[in-house]
């Protein structure tokens, strides 16, 4: 004891002052009570201090650094820097890995150039940060925040919030007890689960588990690859691309007519799929269909009709085929059939598509052709199959189809002629509401004693009549 105060200076051009210090390293510093230097121009200060590692500096109340932990800096009451040039502060605070920094109460920064910060949370993952209470993040670059999350996904996982799981690489969970298990997933709001790679679950208690696919709303399931659902328990029923809306239910897979990457609106179990439109093109609705135009007062279901002269004619005509053809003209007074009146604003409109211009072929009854199609499996970037190879059955393209190839829209000798529904007519002024018409010979309306019914009169040469 080289004095009363058991102070021992026991390394080269060291120094202890105190009671009960001792300076074993090299050019050491040891003061206050009961502290130890051991590595080389290391300081150690406070009460129960070790400073173990070279370099290496402890303050406070029973803070150490390791032996290994060349200049580290560990300081508060009871905490460890173990890492080279790690640092710990706060209470029961450990900084083990390189360059790692621990604060708080009871937090652990294990992996290398890692973050703890708060209360019991750890940071095990290198490049790792973890905050707030009770949070893990053990994933390379993760970084877990709130209250009980893991970020425990391979790199870049992050998970915040209270109760959240980002467990795969690249994830993201958020909100409450949430969890993103996929690759790149993303899960937010309320017992959502991302499990598909790249797929996305949002709102409560909603599930994406396809590849690429999206949930949300409220205990909607997305299991289809790049399958879309929302609403309230609607589920895609594993089939892939599809759009499912509503409430309480999805495809069918037992229903031939079901078809992937198509559109569905559901309506509980007892409703079923109320409408869907089919990747075909074809569209089914359990309901009445109704269109609103911009004409209030007129609404008729139209088709095409071409004109025997090529030219256009105009809108508000009586109009009648053009001896055998299937093409029209202005109708007359000597004509036995009327095929209907031009419309001005069909609300539906059909036949609009030349057969010929048509982008899949068809059989002599205009039936869209099927052929099986083998698709090859898709893989990522890294070759890793993403969906295995499979067979469809879809429409065959028309091999001489054209992008060219236009729509009798766009033709003037085709116009829409309506056959049905309420249509305004052009008249010579004769007709009265409540009586009838018929064409005269430039093939607009005049008062007749039987013919088509005048429901009013909407202009001084404007009526609104009735066909059916």
């Amino acid at each position: 004891m080289s004095n009363g105060c058991n102070q021992n200076p026991i390394g080269d051009c060291s120094e202890a002052e105190g009671l009960n210090t001792t300076a074993n390293g090299t050019a050491s510093h040891a003061e206050g009570y009961q502290t130890t230097a051991n590595g080389e121009a290391s300081h150690t200060e406070g009460n129960t201090t070790t400073a173990g590692g070279s370099a290496s500096h402890t303050e406070g109340y029973l803070t150490q650094s390791t032996a290994a932990a060349d200049t580290a800096h560990a300081e508060g009451t009871s905490t460890t820097a173990s890492g080279v040039a790690s640092h710990a502060e706060g209470y029961l605070t450990t900084a083990s890995g390189l360059t790692s920094h621990a604060q708080g109460g009871g937090t652990l920064a294990g992996g290398s150039y890692s973050h703890a910060e708060g209360r019991d949370t750890q940071a095990t993952g290198d490049v790792s940060h973890a905050e707030g209470f009770m949070t893990i993040a053990s994933g390379t670059v993760s970084h877990a925040e709130g209250a009980f999350t893991d970020a425990s996904g391979s790199v870049g996982s992050h998970a915040e919030g209270v109760d959240t799981t980002s467990s795969a690489f690249a994830s993201h969970a958020e909100g409450l007890s949430t969890t993103a298990s996929g690759n790149a997933s993303h899960a937010e709001g309320e017992g959502s689960t991302a499990s598909g790679s790249r797929s996305h679950a949002e709102g409560h208690s909603t599930t994406a588990s396809g590849e690429a696919s999206h949930a949300e709303g409220n205990g909607t399931i997305a299991d289809g690859n790049f399958a879309h659902t929302e609403g309230l328990n609607t589920t895609a029923n594993g089939f892939d691309g599809v759009h499912v809306m509503g409430q309480g239910g999805g495809p069918d897979p037992m229903n031939p007519d079901d078809l992937d990457f198509s559109w569905y609106l559901v309506n509980g179990a007892l409703g079923g799929v109320v409408a869907k439109i089919l990747n075909d093109g074809s569209a089914c609705f359990e309901g009445d269909v109704s269109a609103n135009i911009v004409a209030p007062v007129a609404c008729d279901f139209a088709e095409m009709f071409e004109s025997s002269n090529g030219q256009l004619i105009g809108v508000g005509y009586f109009v009648a085929f053009d001896g055998e053809t299937e093409k029209i003209r202005k109708a007359n007074s000597r004509d036995d059939y009327i095929v209907g009146i031009t419309s001005s604003n069909p609300a539906v409109l059909a036949d609009i598509q030349d057969p010929e211009c048509s982008k899949y072929m068809l059989d002599k009854w205009n039936r869209p052709i099927y052929e099986e199609v083998i698709i090859p499996p898709e893989k990522d970037n890294k070759g890793n199959i993403l969906r295995e190879e499979r067979k469809i059955n879809r429409k065959k393209i028309n091999p001489n189809w054209s992008k060219n190839c236009s729509s009798r829209l766009d033709k003037q000798e085709w116009m829409a002629v309506g056959l049905v529904g309420k249509l305004l007519v052009r008249d010579d002024g004769t007709c009265q509401p409540g009586s009838y018409c018929k064409p005269n010979d430039e093939g607009i309306a005049t008062k007749a004693r039987k013919g088509y019914r005048v429901m009013k009169r909407t202009g001084s040469n404007q009526i609104l009549v009735l066909v059916k």
